[in-house]
């Protein structure tokens, strides 16, 4: 059976004062050599050992300052507060910018994706060319449907009680539709 070397010195002090910080104990603490010549460390003085051979460890302090307290803004203005935080993203994911509507009656649809997700209080508008399409809406989707030929810009805004909190990023579309001449 083959035997395990011993620890070496800087391991057990390490073990023993992180168990001693860790308990908070405050007792005195003894390094000796034992009789194999290894250091020992413990809160016990050794019974035989000679005074000249034993050392006290002094350890330091422990550190018991105390948390500041928070800063908290006053009630009334947390919601207004929390709202400046929060990172609104609103982005049309379809079409993407300057796609092209093939030729037809020109119906496509527009889907947006928003971060975070919609709270009770909060709408989505499509707007084409600067101009709202239909109502404010809790869907992300639009199905648009005879579009007029040409180029277009779109943009969804987020609505929270009617006000825009966030836009999109404008997107180009183009529509192409047979014409009469």
């Amino acid at each position: 059976m083959q035997q395990k070397p011993p620890a070496s010195a800087s391991t057990i002090i390490a073990v023993v004062l992180a168990g001693l910080l860790a308990s908070g104990a405050t007792a005195q603490i003894y390094k000796y050599k034992d009789a194999q010549g290894n250091t020992v460390f413990s809160d016990k003085h050794p019974n035989g050992g000679q005074d000249g051979e034993v050392e006290e460890v002094k350890l330091n302090a422990i550190n018991s300052a105390q948390t500041p307290p928070k800063m908290l803004a006053p009630e009334s203005s947390n919601k207004a507060a929390s709202a400046d935080v929060i990172r609104y993203e609103t982005t049309i994911i379809q079409p993407t910018n300057n796609t092209t509507i093939a030729m037809g009656p020109g119906d496509f649809v527009i889907t947006a994706q928003i971060s975070p997700a919609l709270d009770t209080d909060e709408t989505l508008r499509l707007n084409m060319d600067g101009v709202p399409i239909g109502k404010a809406q809790r869907s992300s989707s639009w199905q648009l449907s005879n579009v007029f030929r040409g180029e277009h810009s779109l943009v969804v805004d987020r609505l929270q009680n009617s006000r825009v909190i966030s836009s999109s990023t404008p997107v180009t579309v183009y529509v192409l539709r047979p014409s009469v001449r």
